[in-house]
Parts: structure tokens; sequence; C-alpha cells
């Protein structure tokens, strides 16, 4: 056991191509950002955890404990920890999360700089198993891990797992190169509520009809992108996005769009992006993708109550000590 302090950090995330499908084994495309959570972790003589959420001794929060519960399953008993895990500013805006998946991050750099303690090892893939386990039971079985997966391995096509025990998800490393710039309304979204609305319709005749249409064209984009045809694909990506939003509204009842994402989507698109959404299970904000977002920014920061992001691609887990 390494008697010495432990740094990592992992990306967040936007998800552009996959959305809700990805829960029920649809394919993925996930974009690694630039805001990162950081941990730094020693061994100590009782557990203190200072987070950017607050200071907790002996206990860690549910995010905290989900991990280390992680640990005393594969070592029995562990030690204690003094550890420190923070975030990046922009993940929290006006006192709310923004969406960019600061709680898989979080999972995956704690997961990191524990697992580099105890195994004197900096391996990727044991961390995203364990991190998986962990986001799993923390989340009670609802979602499909391509978050934690991204901020393990970065920019990715991702696949489900069919289950937790055999981890037989799909990842493939993929870049698309484009800027991204980010419109954070500042309404807090539910995904584990709306999510489990999407499940509660899964065997529904009309929802697996859809979804197996919105998987063809998002399949169709993928193969695009890795040909390094990004423009075309997002014709494709585009079509799935107005079935599932569609599939949402008629089907499903749940509003995965309003007045003003699709404002803000329309100003990108003429401001200059190629494409522009409200990401993963959207509600929160709209990111923008394009070559020059300098428009974009300008036109989106003239209107009233939203916080314009500049965001790049990034890599994902970075062992750092």
């Amino acid at each position: 056991m390494k008697e010495i302090k432990s740094v990592a950090s992992a990306p967040g995330k936007v998800l552009w191509i996959g959305s809700y499908s990805v829960v029920f084994g649809g394919i993925g495309h996930v974009i690694a950002v630039n805001k990162r959570v950081h941990a730094e972790c020693r061994i100590s003589n009782e557990n203190l955890f200072e987070t950017s959420y607050g200071i907790f001794k002996n206990r860690g929060n549910e995010l905290i404990e989900s991990v280390l519960n992680q640990f005393r399953v594969m070592y029995g008993n562990i030690p204690k920890f003094h550890v420190k895990l923070i975030n990046d500013p922009e993940f929290i805006i006006n006192g709310r999360k923004s969406g960019l998946g600061s709680s898989s991050a979080a999972t995956v750099a704690l997961t990191a700089c524990i697992f580099s303690l105890l195994s004197g090892e900096n391996n990727p893939d044991e961390v995203h198993k364990i991190a998986q386990r962990a986001n799993y039971e923390r989340q009670k079985g609802i979602g499909s891990g391509f978050d934690v997966a991204s901020a393990v391995y970065g920019s990715i096509v991702y696949r489900r797992f069919t289950s937790i025990e055999k981890m037989d998800y799909y990842v493939k490393p993929l870049r698309i190169n484009k800027e991204l710039v980010m419109a954070f309304i500042g309404e807090s979204f539910d995904t584990v509520s709306s999510v489990a609305e999407f499940v509660k319709k899964k065997d529904d005749p009309r929802f697996k009809e859809i979804m197996s249409m919105i998987e063809e064209e998002n399949k169709f984009a993928i193969e695009l992108i890795e040909k390094g045809r990004v423009e075309e694909a997002v014709e494709h990506v585009r079509l799935a996005r107005n079935m599932l939003v569609n599939l949402a509204t008629e089907v499903v009842n749940v509003k995965i769009e309003n007045d003003l994402t699709r404002k803000l989507e329309e100003i990108a698109e003429r401001e200059g992006a190629i494409f522009s959404l409200s990401p993963g299970a959207g509600g929160e904000s709209v990111v923008a993708i394009g070559d020059n977002l300098e428009r974009v920014k300008e036109a989106w920061s003239k209107i009233k109550g939203i916080s314009v992001i500049t965001l790049k691609e990034d890599e994902g887990l970075k062992f750092e000590v």
C-alpha cells in the first residue's frame, strides 16, 4: 500500500448522439469536455472529505459512500482517507448544476484516486469497472453509464452493458474536433425521474418502433463521423433528435425541449453552428457545435438570464501524481 497522496481528475461530458436511447442499448456518442473534477486522496487517521458541496467527517455523502463501498467489497477493511474532491467552477452556475456530468466525473476521479492508493496501479480499465458499479448501485440501475465511460476514456462511441455483472459495454474513442459553446438556462432537470418515465413505456410497440428508427439514424451519424464527415452526420443526428422529441411528447409524456431551448437552438444554427441541441436528458442547457462560434456566443449573451460557457473537447481520466 502506497503511503503517499494520489491525485486524479476526470472530465465532464456532452451527450449529443443517443440521449435517452442509450439507456435501452442504443448507440451513442459523448464528447468529453475541459471542465474537470479533481480528487486528491491521502491515507489518514480519520475520514475527512472536503468537497465542492461541503465538508463531511467520518462518513461521506452518497456519492463518496457508493465508491467506498466498492472498495470495501474488494478489500474488506479499508483505511481511512482524507479526500479533497473539487469541481471546476462551471459545474455549478448560480447555485445549480450545469448538466456537464459532475457526479460521474467525481465518481471516476475519486475511484481512480483511491484505487491508485490501495493497489499502487494507475489502471483506467479497472477504474472504469469500479466506477460503473458504484454509479449503477447509487442510481439503482437507472441510466446507461455513458457519462462514467466518457469520464474515463474521453470522447467515445458507447453502447450500454446488458448487465452490470457482465460489463459487456462497447467503448470506442472518437473525437469530433469541433468547438462547443453551452448556454445554461438555470433550470434544474431531474434526469433519473425522466429516464424512469421512458422505462415505463419500453414495451409499448410504438415506443419500440420509434426507438429502432432512432437507432438507425444514430448509427449512420457515427459511421459518418468516423469517416470525418461530421457535417453530413449532423443531418442524421437532427432527424433522430426530432423523432426522440416526438416520442417523448406523444408516447412518454415527458418534455425534453421547451420554447427557450428551441429559441436558443435556432439562434445558434442561424449564427453559424452546424448543430445545436439540449443535450442528455434535456432541459437545463443548450449546446452549440461548430468551427467558429463567436457569433453564437455573442447572440446568446444578449439573452437575459443565460450564462454562456465556452467548452473544448478534452481527454479522459488523468492520474496526475
